[in-house]
């Protein structure tokens, strides 16, 4: 079983091409707001709370950081599509309906697709290091490698009880591309932040926080209560998606 996801992965250029695009996107990106941001010491006493995503009391981060960052968080939100689509074809082929032991089928293809989730992270970030000279603590590894959890669990609950592919990959779509809007990675988050509503309606992105607390590692603050609110999301998330998941696989219901 996992031989036959890892070739499926290696077959499939689409999983190839979402490793390498952090790198190109955050290259455009930065390149496209050269300069609007540089790096210096901020003297404002009083900031919004609204505001904490780059405009701290403290350092501002360059965009080219903050692309890096929105980037790779919003390409392995991305990989959800791959993980759908990969459970959706074993349901079209009716290989599905042949599988005795359905959680170790789809826990085989969660373990393969964070794997390689694994790799498009450690690729990316010895990419942003000798690229642009961009390097990331323990914590902030700790908070991308989070964010494969969210995606591929989403993709293949998303991929266990739709019909259609179409459906399938323009539901996810969306969704993601919603995120990564409101999470930076077509726009500068410190622009977001000081936008009318935007700075309210970012925070729909699970991507934001991640990014939030991404930042705040970098330039050494303290996480404080951003990171019990992260977890209870993700706990929160993972329990609603798994308990969907085991009622589908119980009673071949569409929820």
């Amino acid at each position: 079983m996992f031989r036959k996801e890892i070739k499926g992965i290696l077959k499939n250029p689409a999983y190839f091409i979402i490793m390498i695009l952090p790198l190109f996107l955050t290259f455009i990106m930065s390149e496209g707001t050269k300069n609007y941001l540089s790096q210096f010491t901020k003297t404002t006493e009083v900031l919004n709370s609204t505001k904490e995503i780059v405009l701290y009391n403290a350092l501002i981060l360059e965009s080219k950081l903050q692309f890096a960052v929105s980037e790779l968080n919003f390409m392995l939100m991305m990989y959800a599509i791959l993980a759908g689509l990969s459970i959706f074809e074993e349901r079209r082929l009716h290989i599905w309906d042949r599988v005795v032991n359905k959680v170790s089928f789809i826990f085989t293809k969660f373990i393969v697709h964070y794997i390689f989730a694994i790799i498009i992270i450690a690729f990316n970030m010895l990419g942003f290091w000798i690229l642009f000279n961009i390097k990331f603590p323990i914590k902030s590894t700790c908070m991308f490698l989070c964010m494969p959890i969210i995606s591929i669990v989403l993709g293949l609950f998303i991929g266990i009880i739709v019909k259609n592919r179409a459906i399938l990959s323009n539901t996810i779509l969306m969704m993601v591309m919603m995120m990564g809007f409101f999470g930076g990675a077509l726009s500068l988050t410190s622009v977001l932040a000081n936008t009318k509503y935007a700075n309210v309606l970012m925070y729909l992105s699970p991507l934001t926080m991640a990014n939030k607390l991404i930042f705040k590692d970098l330039i050494n603050l303290n996480w404080g209560n951003d990171f019990l609110i992260w977890i209870a999301f993700i706990s929160i998330f993972l329990r609603a998606c798994i308990s969907m998941i085991g009622r589908r696989i119980r009673n071949g219901s569409i929820i």
